[in-house]
Parts: C-alpha cells; structure tokens; sequence
C-alpha cells in the first residue's frame, strides 16, 4: 500500500510499491493528516502523462489508484490531495508528490473496464442510504446521519384518507352508499332491488317489446 502524509500543503510519501500498467482496483493508498485538515472533505487525486483522475477519500482516507492512470507504461505516477470546506470557504490542495514509474504490467490484451464515476456521482453515492419513519416525519439518512426529513400527513402512524359524497368508511373496510327507491337523495346509486321494485322484471320487460 501506498502511504503518504499531508502536512497542510506538503505531500511526503511514507511508503510506495511498485506500480504496473494494466492494474484495475489492486493499487491502494492511504493518505494520513495534520491538524490543518480537521473537518475538510479529501479528495486525492492521482496524475500520470496527460491523465488525471480523483477520487473521495473515505473516513480512514483510503483509496484505490484509479485504473484510467495506469493504462499506460513509463510515465511518473504523481499523487496530490486537496480539502474543501462543506461550507465552502475554505479550499486546501497540497503540492504533487512523484510516487512511482509504472512499470510494463503483463496483459492479455485490450479489456472492457468502466470508467471511474466522476466526483459528483461519487458524491451522490455517499448521500442518503436508507429511510426512517417516526410515526411523523420520514427521514433520509446517510448511515446514522440525517440528510433532510419531510413530515408525512396523518402521523401517528396512521395515513388519513379523506371519502367524498357517496363512500363512508367502517373500520378497515369502505363501502358504498346506495338507496332503495327513487326519493330522497338521487345523487346516490341505486341498488338492483330498488330498480327491480321501480321497472319490474326487466328481462320480461325487454322480451315483451
């Protein structure tokens, strides 16, 4: 594994290893602080020829070496990383450090790889990972983290529905208002007794004509 140490704005490697062309998801490095850096989001970024490529350093500022950086042999494989203040007043980038030449990897021949997400999507997979609910309010979360909460109508942990003209609710069940005879409210449906009781046997009705 690759170790490096940024002092503010120096960059020094602690350890390096040998690097080859061809490696995808195998080259690691870990990038360690000095107080300078306390509550800034890090972002490493590594650079060989005319390839550049960044990637978010997690909570332990662990990586892996982008693939695209390493495609080709003989070129300086440099490292730097810069901080950024959620807020956004406060940028830090360190100077490069030269890491490694990289070395001819042995290899099979052209392979498909997926190109490293760009930082926004990077940053959009470390958003909201689950849902919570309360009984209020529904809450998106990152781990144990709440990202923003929206209250849901009914709380309690109940929804409320609200039945218009003709359907009335009894417990779980909704039904159907209905009337027997053509008095009285004819905004209602009828039932197929009331229209029998009204027009007669409507089969003989029809037979009849």
């Amino acid at each position: 594994m690759i170790q490096l140490y940024a002092d503010k704005n120096r960059l020094t490697i602690r350890q390096s290893e040998t690097v080859t062309s061809g490696s995808v998801n195998t080259v690691e490095c870990r990038f360690t602080f000095s107080p300078h850096w306390e509550g800034l989001e890090k972002t490493a970024v590594f650079r060989a020829g005319e390839r550049t490529a960044a990637v978010l350093l997690d909570e332990s500022g662990r990586c892996t070496v982008p693939w695209e950086v390493l495609e080709k042999p003989g070129r300086t494989l440099s490292a730097g990383v810069y901080g950024r203040d959620p807020e956004g007043g406060l940028t830090l980038p360190t100077v490069w450090a030269d890491l490694r030449t990289i070395l001819e990897g042995a290899s099979p021949g052209e392979m498909a790889r997926p190109p490293t997400p760009d930082l926004w999507e990077q940053e959009l997979a470390k958003k909201g990972d689950s849902l919570s609910y309360d009984g209020l309010n529904l809450t998106l979360l990152s781990g144990e983290r709440p990202l923003s909460s929206v209250p849901v109508a009914g709380g309690g942990g109940a929804v409320v529905y609200h039945f218009g003209h003709g359907l009335r609710q009894d417990g779980l069940h909704v039904w159907v208002d209905a009337v027997d005879d053509f008095h009285g409210d004819n905004t209602l449906p009828m039932t197929a007794a009331g229209v029998y009781a009204a027009v007669g046997n409507i089969e003989a009705l029809l037979g009849a004509i």
